[in-house]
């Protein structure tokens, strides 16, 4: 793939963060009145306990209420106690950094449009459409079950797929 190559939506090696840019360009820099407020007097967050999904009957329903909830209402959630030992935690979101300190060149491989796509890498997928663009690179990959994804993950950094995958067995 050639520096600037147009994928439709974005240009590859031709935005803010794969060119190592040492400030903010303009169009990445959301106006005051539309940053979200960092210190609110209060958050909505709905915090789910993933333990009472071992429980009774009822309690694993009104989990599963409260999911649905969460996501109706607010499009997200955190969970608790939901037995994912800390160690692995760091070590998936270590291995995973690792990935976006790969070369640009192995990255872009993985770059698609296609949003159904199982593995994708992406950037801020409007450059150069909106006038505000939100500054991000991401990571997608379909993971379960497990055994019918993991071989489509990025084979590096080198431990990608054992340290993600040893999560799984939990």
């Amino acid at each position: 793939m050639e520096h600037g190559q147009n994928l439709s939506s974005f240009y590859t090696l031709d935005n803010a963060q794969e060119k190592s840019m040492s400030c903010v360009p303009q169009n990445y820099v959301i106006p005051t009145m539309h940053r979200p407020n960092l210190a609110p007097q209060y958050a909505n967050l709905a915090v789910i306990d993933m333990a009472a999904l071992k429980k009774d009957t009822t309690s694993r329903s009104r989990v599963i209420r409260e999911i649905r909830d969460a996501c109706r209402r607010l499009g997200f959630f955190q969970i608790v106690n939901h037995g994912v030992n800390e160690s692995v935690l760091n070590e998936a979101l270590n291995v995973a950094s690792n990935f976006f300190d790969l070369p640009t060149k192995e990255k872009v491989e993985l770059m698609s449009n296609d949003v159904h796509k199982p593995v994708r890498y992406g950037t801020s997928i409007k450059d150069g459409v909106d006038k505000v663009q939100f500054w991000r690179v991401f990571l997608k990959h379909y993971a379960h079950p497990l055994k019918d994804w993991v071989h489509m993950w990025p084979e590096n950094p080198k431990d990608y797929r054992f340290e993600i995958k040893f999560g799984d067995t939990l």
